[in-house]
C-alpha cells in the first residue's frame, strides 16, 4: 500500500518515515490525517513530527494570515493543503512508533473530535456549548470546594495560633524531643 497520509516535505531533521502499520492505522482511522516532519525543532527537544489534516469543509490558513506569516511550519501547512492539528511529542525525546503511542494517540483523538458531539458539520454545535458550559461549571464547584477547604485548615491554624500567642496553649511538639526547658528548673539571672 503507498502511504497516502505521509508527507516526507524537505525532512530538515531526517525524521524517518513512520512505520506502515502506524500509517495505516491512522489511516484506518481517519484517511484525512496527515503526518509531516516539522521544520522547526522546539527548544530542549528533538524534532518532532507534526500531525495535520487535510482541508475539507473550510478554507484552511488564508491568504490574510500568510501575510506577515514567517513560521515555517504554518507555511508548510499552507503549502501542502493541510490544517494543523498538534506536534506529536514522544516520551524522553525519543521518536518511537509502538502500538501503545498509537493506541494513546487515537484515543486522545477521539476525545478531542468535536464532530462525534455534535454531528458533523451540519450536526448542532449548541451540544459542544453545553458540555463546555459543564466542564466550566465542574471547574468552578472544585475551585470553590478548594477554597472552602482552605479556609476551614487556615482557621484552624489561626485558632492555635491565636491560643498559643495568649499563653493558653504553651505546649510545643519540642517538649517531647528534651528541647524545651523542664517545668520547675532554675531560672539563673546574670
Amino acid at each position: 500500500m503507498a502511504t497516502t497520509n505521509w508527507v516526507a516535505d524537505t525532512n530538515k531533521w531526517k525524521l524517518p518515515e513512520p512505520p506502515e502499520w502506524f500509517l495505516k492505522r491512522l489511516f484506518d482511522f481517519d484517511p484525512m490525517l496527515v503526518l509531516v516532519p516539522s521544520r522547526v525543532k522546539a527548544k530542549g527537544s528533538t524534532p518532532a513530527y507534526l500531525l495535520t489534516r487535510r482541508r475539507q469543509h473550510s478554507a484552511g490558513l488564508g491568504d490574510v494570515a500568510m501575510l506577515d506569516n514567517k513560521h515555517p511550519d504554518t507555511n508548510m501547512c499552507y503549502a501542502l493543503g493541510v490544517v494543523p492539528i498538534a506536534p506529536l511529542r514522544f516520551n524522553r525525546n525519543v521518536n518511537t512508533f509502538t502500538e501503545a503511542a498509537c493506541q494513546s494517540l487515537i484515543a486522545d483523538l477521539k476525545a478531542r473530535d468535536v464532530w462525534a458531539v455534535t454531528g458533523g458539520p451540519t450536526g448542532n454545535a449548541d451540544k459542544l456549548v453545553d458540555i463546555i458550559e459543564a466542564q466550566e461549571e465542574a471547574v468552578k464547584v472544585a475551585e470553590r470546594k478548594s477554597l472552602k477547604d482552605r479556609f476551614y485548615h487556615m482557621g484552624r491554624d489561626a485558632y492555635r495560633s491565636l491560643k498559643a500567642r495568649t499563653g493558653q496553649r504553651n505546649k510545643r511538639a519540642s517538649d517531647f524531643h528534651g528541647v524545651a526547658p523542664t517545668p520547675g528548673g532554675k531560672i539563673i539571672l546574670p
